[in-house]
């Protein structure tokens, strides 16, 4: 080995030492790194917990797949930050008969990803009797007409507040070339910001900026969506620098990050609420005696402060965010009151007969199964699910929870074989009310039956006179604290962190929506 050869040899053995101590010492820094790309790179990288498994509008898009819904398809009606309704792909609307018919007037210049013309046809086709949204949800919608290229007629059954159900990022405008001629589903062609570019299973979703936007193009280039289902490797991809930013961030994890430099962590109170659903068809929840009591028995701003760390609101059996139509400000609410809790089960016949701790009634314990479903989408679930058990307990009424994927809680909600699930939305989107419909005897996720109640719904979702609707609503809110077919835990606040290098994010009420418009990567 000669001289020089010895030289260059130990010069490389010196910068690796300097390397590796490099890196032992970026281990202690608690700045995040954050800069996942180059000098000049307009490339996002966000993480999701879900995957997209289903892109055409005969399905419904579950899970985190809405949030990538959003950046490619659009809808006609849309929602500012504050769920203010304003337009989208429709400039106008108006209905000549109180709700039965609405004309939308569409916005012109305005193409598809594969270069085609948005215009009314293709709001026929989006809006066609194959759609998820007229099989599920929209099923009084009688006929949908193109009056010429930029007005559509919707004939519906009765009187609705039909741009509110416009507003669902799940069921957008498509354009007709996402299929071949034999009507097979070939690829996703919306008018969003950005366009499909690829997707490795249950790894990545690859977007690229449309350029041909009609409203303000995007900052970025690219948008990479990383599926990552465990909210604690998400948070550490995040803080490693693989993530530019993470659009639900688990409770606990939130003041840690917002110590941390660099670090932005924006919060507002969203739509979503967290619900005890009880199975009412069943013992003993089939009692509204027992219901009341369960209600008397959870403190939920105790959930709030201890175990979200002071993210949320604490709901008190509120059936929906404040936040939206038509919230009944002076609603009175629940308190935790173990008195009354104890009183209102003794009343319905339960008593502790032999000392054991847990009441009973008949000969039969007082027992039931609480359901919670694994992801992301509710971190929180699982800690709220133990103090609702614990709290319970105190009672005498021993619950058992089950954790569990949401295929297994379908299987049990379709055989009823539950007794409370802990879910989360149902029926929201932005702030029309529609969630109350989750009760309604013809809901596939009702476990409750009430005759009165079913009329109120249909009556309020069945007038477009704002002061009907309040007047209805109002006593809709009045009756779920009365009956309790379910008990509101807590009203969510959406928490989005994002990188050092991410400017100009500002995060919307609207859940799930992600408003990427205005982003862009500084790097340092």
């Amino acid at each position: 080995m000669d001289r020089n050869f010895k030289l260059i040899l130990l010069t490389c053995m010196l910068l690796a030492v300097i390397g590796a101590s490099a890196c032992i010492g970026g281990e202690k820094d608690e700045t995040a790194k954050g800069d996942s790309f180059g000098e000049n790179s307009q490339e996002l990288v966000v993480g999701i917990s879900s995957d997209v498994n289903n892109w055409y509008l005969d399905k419904f898009a579950d899970g985190d797949a809405r949030f990538v819904w959003s950046q490619v398809y659009e809808t006609l009606v849309r929602l500012d930050s504050n769920l203010n309704i304003t337009p989208g792909l429709a400039e106008s609307w108006e209905t000549p008969d109180n709700g039965t018919t609405w004309l939308f007037h569409l916005r012109k210049n305005v193409t598809f990803h594969d270069g085609t013309s948005f215009n009314a046809d293709s709001v026929v086709f989006s809006y066609s009797n194959k759609s998820y949204v007229r099989q599920a949800v929209l099923k009084p919608i009688k006929s949908v007409e193109a009056l010429d290229n930029y007005t559509v007629k919707f004939v519906l059954q009765k009187p609705m507040s039909l741009p509110f159900y416009l507003t669902h990022v799940a069921w957008p405008i498509m354009g007709p070339g996402c299929l071949d001629k034999a009507g097979n589903f070939v690829k996703p062609i919306g008018t969003g910001p950005f366009k499909f570019e690829s997707q490795t299973k249950d790894q990545e979703i690859v977007l690229i900026r449309n350029d041909a936007y009609w409203g303000n193009k995007s900052l970025l280039d690219k948008v990479i969506f990383k599926v990552i289902p465990d909210p604690s490797t998400q948070v550490m991809a995040f803080e490693n620098g693989e993530l530019d930013m993470i659009i639900k961030v688990p409770e606990y994890d939130v003041k840690r990050l917002e110590a941390k430099k660099g670090i932005q962590i924006q919060r507002k109170l969203s739509t979503f609420t967290d619900f005890l659903q009880f199975n009412c068809n069943k013992t003993p929840f089939n009692d509204t005696k027992v219901r009341q009591s369960v209600a008397y028995a959870i403190d939920t701003k105790a959930l709030v402060n201890g175990v979200l760390n002071d993210i949320g609101k604490p709901a008190g059996g509120r059936p929906y965010s404040p936040n939206m139509m038509y919230s009944d400000p002076d609603l009175k609410t629940y308190s935790q009151d173990l008195d009354k809790s104890k009183a209102l089960l003794k009343e319905a016949g339960w008593e502790d007969s032999n000392g054991d701790g847990i009441l009973e009634k008949d000969g039969s314990p007082l027992n039931c199964t609480l359901l919670v479903s694994k992801g992301a989408w509710a971190a929180r679930h699982t800690l709220m699910a133990q103090v609702v058990q614990e709290d319970l307990r105190k009672l005498g009424i021993d619950v058992e929870i089950q954790v569990l994927d949401e295929g297994a809680i379908s299987k049990l909600e379709g055989v009823e074989n539950f007794g409370m699930i802990l879910r989360t939305g149902y029926f929201v989107w932005g702030p029309y009310p529609k969630h109350f419909f989750i009760h309604h005897s013809k809901s596939p996720y009702s476990h409750y039956y009430n005759e009165t109640y079913d009329q109120l719904v249909d009556a309020a979702d069945s007038t477009v006179d704002p002061q009907k609707q309040k007047e209805l609503y109002y006593a809709l809110q009045a009756f779920v604290i009365k009956e309790v077919p379910a008990f509101y835990l807590v009203h969510e606040e959406k928490v989005v962190a994002t990188g050092p290098s991410v400017k100009g994010f500002v995060i919307t009420a609207e859940d799930p929506w992600l408003d990427l418009s205005g982003v862009y990567l500084e790097k340092k």
